[in-house]
Formats: structure tokens, sequence, C-alpha cells
């Protein structure tokens, strides 16, 4: 499938710039040029020279994509000759195709029904039936897309406890279950537990650092987390190491499996690693990443900075678009089935964008945004916010309902296979409401619930809470 790749071509005139930057100091900086000899004076002469050339060269995209052209010859790369712009073909196809245009080469067509073109009907098959949808419990807000989903019901009435396990720190990762309903959670005293339906403890594996972020279980019981320290560790479903690799920062955000099962990571910048744990990318950033990458159907890995941008590369790590949003994003992005995707920024805002990164919704609570937007099965948006507040939020901006718990709320929020959420709050309290924001129940936990809740077949809701214990409520 056509990705829309932008060329770094800002990128290679910087590098070009920085080698001149650092040329011997014979040539450059030089202020008297008395002491020259003439053939480094028409060497620095020449390095001015080319360094004004690279700078004039190292306009936006959009400038080079403006230039004039009469045919495909004029134009740089892989651009071609559109409308007498010099335009990425894959940016010319999309935009016929979401016009229904039809514009002709030289044969007098354009193919866009090939298998490597975008689809852009939300029931166009690579969307809908995309296995990035497909709601499981063995990874944080219920697969790859980040949609909050889960195939299994929870509770309608107030729950019980079933068990507790308690650790030596607050947890805030996010508990995920295997199929066989063993739980997987890790911990601020840098322990990563397996605790099995019964309530037993499998394993507990000292990590080499604190657990923040929820981990990931693969379809053969091999389970992917990552530490303060740097490190992603894999263990079997016994707790064995089968490999660790450190990436360069710390792992603050949850673990993201894609389709193929290939690990995506954020750290210093985003990692991607085989099943195997062997490097597939590096894509570097200017800040550390605290949002968990998300999947989108055509390949795109995306995630927030704290910068203010949602960026987006292809499958090879390669920088697709980058959108500013206005505000950080410390929370995931959730990825809707008809390509388009959402975020919450720090200014407390709701943001939409479609599946080429232009903006085409904002809702705006009343304080910061930190958890991942949850997608119910209707389109809905939920989102929680530090004004206290739970939002749901129509595709179109408008406001469904708006619920109020008695807490900042850091929880994202997880949306049953019957429409039910289920969130905590920073009142100490596990909450539940229904499709049109009714509360079912509310749960004391006894402290600050910033996790989001796992849900079994059983119907078994698993949290992590700040007083250190894994809660199992039924």
């Amino acid at each position: 499938m056509i990705r829309m790749r932008l060329i770094l071509y800002r990128q290679h005139c910087f590098e070009i710039m920085r080698s001149l930057l650092h040329a011997p100091s014979s040539f450059r900086g030089v202020m008297n040029f008395a002491t020259l000899h003439p053939i480094q004076i028409r060497i620095f002469a020449f390095s001015v020279l080319f360094l004004a050339l690279a700078l004039s060269a190292c306009g936006s995209r959009e400038d080079l994509a403006s230039a004039p052209c009469q045919s495909d010859e004029a134009c740089r790369g892989t651009r071609i000759c559109h409308e007498g712009r010099c335009r990425f073909e894959e940016e010319v196809r999309r935009e016929l195709a979401l016009e229904g245009v039809i514009e002709p080469d030289e044969t007098g067509t354009i193919d866009l029904s090939g298998e490597d073109d975008p689809a852009l009907d939300p029931e166009h098959p690579a969307f809908v039936e995309s296995a990035i949808f497909t709601p499981t419990e063995r990874q944080f807000m219920g697969g790859p897309a980040h949609t909050g989903q889960s195939p299994h019901a929870g509770p309608v009435e107030p729950p019980t406890a079933r068990f507790t396990i308690r650790t030596g720190g607050r947890i805030t990762a996010s508990p995920i279950l295997a199929e066989d309903g063993t739980a997987f959670v890790g911990s601020l005293d840098r322990h990563f537990f397996a605790v099995s339906s019964e309530g037993k403890l499998r394993f507990r594996h000292r990590a080499s650092g604190r657990v923040y972020a929820a981990a990931a279980a693969m379809k053969d019981g091999t389970i992917v987390f990552g530490s303060d320290d740097g490190y992603i560790t894999a263990l079997t479903p016994l707790g064995q190491t089968l490999f660790r690799v450190r990436v360069k920062g710390s792992i603050l955000s949850s673990i993201t499996l894609d389709e193929h099962e290939n690990i995506i990571v954020a750290a210093d910048g985003i990692f991607a690693f085989d099943r195997e744990g062997n490097e597939l990318f590096h894509y570097e950033t200017a800040s550390q990443i605290r949002s968990a990458p998300s999947v989108h159907p055509d390949g795109m890995i995306l995630f927030g900075t704290v910068e203010g941008t949602v960026v987006a590369l292809d499958s090879d790590g390669r920088l697709l678009f980058e959108t500013s949003v206005g505000s950080s994003v410390i929370g995931g992005v959730a990825v809707a089935r008809d390509g388009s995707f959402y975020v919450g920024t720090a200014l407390g805002h709701l943001v939409g964008l479609d599946e080429r990164g232009r903006e085409f919704m904002r809702f705006a609570t009343n304080a910061e945004i930190r958890g991942t937007p949850a997608i119910a099965p209707d389109g809905t948006i939920l989102v929680g916010s530090y004004d206290q507040h739970v939002y749901a939020i129509e595709r179109d901006g408008t406001l469904r309902f708006r619920f109020a718990a008695n807490g900042r709320i850091r929880s994202s929020i997880r949306v049953d296979s019957e429409g039910h959420a289920y969130f905590g709050a920073q009142d100490g309290f596990l909450y539940a409401i229904d499709s049109e924001g009714g509360l079912l129940f509310r749960v004391n936990i006894g402290a600050d619930v910033d996790t989001s809740p796992a849900i079994a077949a059983d119907g078994t809701l698993y949290l992590g809470a700040d007083d250190g214990v894994l809660h199992a409520l039924r």
C-alpha cells in the first residue's frame, strides 16, 4: 500500500551545512585573509558559495513542491509535474482519489485501483478488517490501534475484590492479560509480576529498572516489557529471559506490537525490533517520547511529542508527516476504523486528524489530557481530563455527554464489548459508566488509580494503583 513518503530534504541539507561548519579551521571562520595562501582563499570562497547554495536550497517542502514545471524532468527525486507544480506522486494520487477526479497521464489514464493505493473509504477492508482493530487484552488499550476496546464484557453491578497482589512500589503500568487469563504487570519496585486468574503468583521477575508502563504479550506467550533504564526484556510464559536489548533513554510508555509482532517502543526516539530482538530501525527525536506508539491500518506508526506535534512514520521508520497540535502530547494516539486518529494535549484539547495528518476536529476541556483517548464501537471518542470529567465526543466535535468524577483522570478509558466504559481517577475510585454517560457503579480502591483496567473473559477487572497493589474485582 502506498504510504505518504516525505523525502527528508531539509535533513540532508543540514547534514551538508554541518559538514561545512566542521571543515578545517584553515578555511572556516578565518578573519585575516592576508595570512592565507591563495589556494586556501579559493577553498574558502568555494566553501562559502557552496554553503550559500545549500541554504537557498533548504527551504520548506512546500517551496520545492510549488516550483513551476512543464514535465517530470524538471522535478527532483521522486516528484512528478502535476498542474504546473512538482509534487510527490503519492500525494497527487491521494488527492485525486479523495476528490473523485481522474487525471490523465501520458497514456490518458491514471490507475487508482492498484493494491498499493490508499483506501480512503471507511468501509474499505484495509480499514475495517485490519488486524490492528481486533480487540485484545494482550496489549495496552486493546491493541496497536489503541482504541481502548475489549473483546469481553465487564461487570454492570459493583464488583467485589477477588484477590490482591501487593508489590513494593506504586503501580502506574496498566495490566495486560494472556489468553489463559494470566495477568502481567510491572511495578516501580523494579519487579515484573505474573499472576494466575486464581490469584496465585506464577513468577516475579527482577527487572533492571522501574516499570512504568504496560507490557505486551505475543501469541506464543512471550511477554515484552520496558523499564526506565532503557532495557526491553522478553520473557517466556514461565518468566525465563529470552533476550534483553537496550535503547537510548528511559522507557516510560507502553510496548506496542504491530500485526507482525514487531516490537515498537518509545524512549529517546522510536525504536523497532523484530520478535527476536533484532533492531529494525531507530527514529531520532528532539526529546524523550512519553506517547505510546500506535499503528495505523496502512502501516503508519503514530506518536505524539512534548513539542506538541503528532508524528507519522512508515513501517521502515521514515518520516511521513509531522503535524502541530498546539501543545504537548503525553498520551497515545487512538486510531479509528475510518483511518482518522485522535490525541489529547496538555492544553486540554482533544484533536482529531485525518490519515494525512490534517486537523478536522478540536474539542476543549478545562484542563490537560494525559491519557490516550478511547474509541467506542459506534465511533464515539471518550477521554478523561484533569478537570475531573470524562467527555464523550462525536467525530464532528459535538459533545455527546460529560460525566463528573471526584478527582483528576489520568487513566485511559477501556470500553467493553457492551459499550460500557471503565476508568480510574485520582479520588481513589474505579468508575463504570454506560454508553449514555450514566453511572453503573464506583468502587473505592483507596488510592489513586492512574492505570487502565484490563477486562478478563469472566468479567474480572484488573487494575493497579498507587497503593502498590494489583486489584482483581468481579
